[in-house]
């Protein structure tokens, strides 16, 4: 089993040796950009990283904010309904008083005689 990796594993050593003269060629200004940009790059992600982070504390302050609000508003409408029942109760009640008064105006007139 070991045999049949040999050629393999030798064509890839052989490949790797091969391409390491080349890398040994690159300019020093070349590799300094090159660590200079991972650099810049690197700090850019992290400060991309604290971004996203604030960003999404952010988000859930205001979906808790929405969900309590619409609670709040839930709140509001049902003392609204309740308010509007009561209005309709007092007008009803105010109608039946006037019309009681109106009676006892006409009864009173009645019985005043001319």
């Amino acid at each position: 089993m070991v045999e049949r990796h040999r050629p393999a594993v030798a064509a890839a050593l052989a490949a790797g040796l091969a391409l390491a003269p080349g890398c040994a060629f690159v300019p020093k200004s070349r590799l300094d950009d090159a660590h200079k940009l991972v650099k810049s790059l690197r700090t850019e992600n992290a400060q991309l990283k604290d971004s996203t982070l604030t960003l999404k504390v952010q988000n859930q302050d205001l979906a808790q904010r929405a969900v309590d609000d619409s609670k709040a508003i839930r709140a509001l409408e049902v003392a609204n309904a309740q308010y509007e029942e009561s209005i309709r109760g007092y007008q009803e009640e105010r109608e039946q008083l006037r019309s009681a008064f109106r009676e006892v105006q006409g009864q009173s007139r009645t019985a005043s005689g001319p």
